[in-house]
């Protein structure tokens, strides 16, 4: 057998050659110490994933994944629909409207809890408040007013319908200036309510100041009943243009005050718009109004808690859009002057003229990630697959490494000229491998078999990309052939070592 030491060790050695074999014939402390050592150093450089570490991912990426379907519904409907809208009186026209919004909102699975207040004051009262923390609530208030500063309110929409200020009097045709408001008794309707807030907006400014006008709160009940017993000259209502109420009031011979110059006043405040009422608008027959009459207008807002979920804002405006025709040009064309932000899933309804399919179909999941996360999801994602893939080359880059160790490692015990083939046909001569050498062969051969163990584990672990397979095949091929060669050179030293000791025994 040819057996070739490390040619660093050659000059503390003394060398016999016998029928061209080198071998050793001082004690082998120096070159045993460092096989042992380079041993010792691979099996301690393994890279490999712990159990638990795999079972956790693997058990993360499945609630992951639930997570995900069970946002996911394929029927598109607003069955995930569930608020709470502060409308107004029960008598009221806002409270009236929500009813309607509630009775389609649950013909399409959703739900709308209608909840009276006392009125607009009431309504922003119970958005900024710690209630609208806790809940999802949004309410309506007539745009115009002063709304409060906070950040706990942002615009939701602007509904596609209008609220009409009628100035009621038994001589309200005598009225075409505010300077003819001069003196007069002005009910402002009940105390909290819209029309009471626009009544002190505008007759209570300092413009008007020198008017002298006596602002009254009452009932709409009472302020009818003062109007008609002359307790009071002017009432204001803030009402759905074709109200019921207003109707019978100019029937009861009360009148409607006009403005000649409503546009410039309209100017200077720029929630109102002037609306003609024409003669006959609410009685063709006996002319009600008898001449044309200039009425300022004002849209119907809905406001949210800044907490909204984008899952219910989005379904709120679909249910807005089902609800009212023109919902989106409404929206789109009229500026938000009201000094509140607006709720950040409004812009992209509208650009997109409904709702996006994420969140049609899957509106929990956009509760977390929102579209504008996505972006950063997909970079996430792209991260991960290409940490997994770095892991993956790490690790084969890895397992060659520590196959060239073992294999240098070999050829340090056999000899640097020989190739791994060759070693398993060397035949071994009597005396020539001690329990050092055979120990040293044996530690060769367990980290091999573990080294290939390795490479199979790892060639079936979910960081292997699809297709990576062959990479860990190639390697295991290459380790099975120096397993092979090792495994075989050790039966033939087993077999010597067997012959020799039956030589001794006979």
């Amino acid at each position: 057998m040819h057996l070739r030491r490390d040619r660093s060790l050659a000059n503390n050695t003394k060398q016999t050659q016998t029928s061209g074999n080198i071998l050793m014939e001082h004690p082998k402390q120096n070159l045993a110490t460092r096989l042992l050592t380079g041993l010792h150093r691979a099996s301690r450089r393994s890279y490999d994933v712990s159990p638990a570490f795999r079972i956790g991912i693997g058990i993360g990426l499945i609630v992951l994944l639930g997570l995900i379907f069970a946002a996911i519904d394929l029927k598109s409907d607003l069955s995930h629909l569930k608020i709470t809208v502060l409308s107004g009186p029960k008598d009221g026209e806002d409270y009236a409207l929500t009813a309607l919004l509630a009775g389609e909102a649950k013909r399409s699975g959703g739900m709308i809890v209608n909840r009276a207040t006392a009125g607009a004051a009431a309504n922003l009262a119970g958005l900024a408040g710690a209630e609208a923390a806790r809940t999802t609530l949004f309410a309506l208030v007539p745009d115009g007013l002063d709304l409060p500063k906070s950040e706990r309110l942002v615009l939701a929409a602007r509904l596609p319908r209008t609220r009409t200020l009628f100035l009621l009097g038994p001589k309200a045709d005598a009225v075409h200036y505010f300077s003819d408001l001069a003196g007069m008794r002005i009910g402002i309707g009940p105390a909290g309510s819209a029309t009471a807030l626009f009544g002190r907006e505008v007759f209570g400014s300092n413009l008007l100041k020198e008017l002298n006008l006596a602002l009254s709160e009452h009932s709409f009940t009472e302020q009818l009943d003062g109007l008609k017993q002359g307790q009071l000259d002017l009432g204001l209502f803030v009402m759905d243009t074709d109200a019921p109420s207003i109707e019978q009031a100019m029937r009861a011979s009360l009148q409607l005050a006009s403005f000649d110059n409503a546009e410039a006043v309209a100017a200077r405040i720029p929630a109102l718009k002037v609306a003609t009422l024409y003669r006959g608008h609410f009685d063709q027959l006996r002319l009600l109004p008898q001449t044309n009459k200039k009425v300022f207008q004002v849209d119907l807002l809905l406001l949210a808690n800044a907490r909204v979920a984008r899952s219910q804002a989005v379904a709120m405006l679909v249910l807005l859009d089902t609800a009212f025709k023109g919902f989106i040009e409404v929206n789109r064309n009229t500026p938000n002057r009201t000094g509140l932000r607006e709720v950040a899933d409004l812009k992209p309804f509208l650009i997109n003229g409904g709702p996006s399919v994420l969140d049609e179909y899957a509106p929990r999941l956009m509760d977390f990630m929102p579209p504008a996360n996505l972006l950063h999801f997909a970079v996430a994602i792209s991260l991960l697959f290409n940490g997994l893939t770095f892991w993956h080359r790490f690790r084969l880059w890895r397992i060659d490494v520590n196959r060239l160790q073992v294999e240098n490692l070999a050829f340090d015990l056999f000899g640097h000229h020989y190739t791994v083939k060759e070693i398993a046909q060397l035949t071994p001569r009597p005396g020539e491998f001690h329990e050092v050498e055979q120990a040293l062969l044996n530690g060769l051969i367990r980290r091999t078999q573990a080294l290939r163990q390795q490479a199979r584990r790892y060639s079936v672990s979910f960081v292997a990309p699809m297709g990576a397979e062959i990479y860990y095949r190639h390697q295991e091929t290459l380790i099975d052939e120096q397993l092979q060669s090792l495994r075989q050179f050790r039966a033939r030293l087993q077999r010597l070592d067997s012959g020799v000791e039956a030589g001794f025994d006979g």
